[in-house]
């Protein structure tokens, strides 16, 4: 329990526009909190939702034996527009699978958490982001819920809510992990109850959930 505690302190402070080093949260990350977000109605409640809104809390603390959480500031596309709140994390497995004929490769999920401050502006920033998503002869311009054959990008999974919106984006080379149990873990904490959702495959196809 009290990893788990210290763990939500750490993802509080680890905020959007922080410059912070891609190492595992430890007990030296407890700094502060930076504040919190409202709760999106649309996601399923948490036990810890009193204490961090975003569910990261839970969802982090449930991966703790298959993966290493580290702070993450690359960027991300859907940073260009105007989010509310942000946290990026990158989950980093303990065991390396597979990967070609005689390679390994360690499996990584980057998460990436954002809230708008209502329902229009989250809706503005998606359809901005597929605007953007991939140029004319990658696979895009990419439309609503019209799927791509080939799209020149790693696999991710996006997943809209009603003022949230999370991305999480794979590597190829660790297409030989169980990620099963993480994605099951993610819908146990956030639930379906999105409005719209998309998966990638490792070049294609993207395919909309209906």
């Amino acid at each position: 329990m009290r990893k788990i505690l210290f763990l939500g302190a750490a993802l509080l402070f680890l905020a959007c526009n922080e410059e912070a080093s891609p190492d595992v949260i430890t007990l030296e990350d407890l700094v502060g909190d930076v504040g919190e977000p409202e709760r999106d109605s649309l996601l399923t409640d948490s036990s810890s939702a009193g204490e961090d809104p975003t569910g990261l809390l839970d969802f982090a603390a449930s991966q703790m034996q298959q993966y290493d959480t580290l702070s993450l500031t690359d960027f991300h596309l859907m940073d260009r527009f105007s989010y509310s709140f942000c946290r990026k994390l990158r989950f980093k497995g303990r065991t390396d699978v597979p990967y070609g004929k005689t390679g390994t490769a360690t499996p990584r999920a980057d998460f990436f958490y954002y809230t708008f401050p209502d329902s229009v502006r989250t809706r503005n920033a998606f359809y901005n982001y597929l605007d953007g998503m991939a140029e004319e002869g990658e696979g895009g311009p990419v439309k609503l819920m019209e799927d791509v054959k080939a799209i020149k990008m790693p696999p991710m999974q996006m997943f809209v809510y009603d003022t949230t919106i999370i991305a999480v984006h794979y590597t190829c080379e660790a297409v030989k992990n169980n990620w099963r149990p993480f994605q099951d873990s993610l819908f146990g904490q956030y639930g379906k109850n999105y409005k719209y959702r998309f998966d990638v495959s490792c070049g294609g196809p993207l395919i909309w959930e209906r």
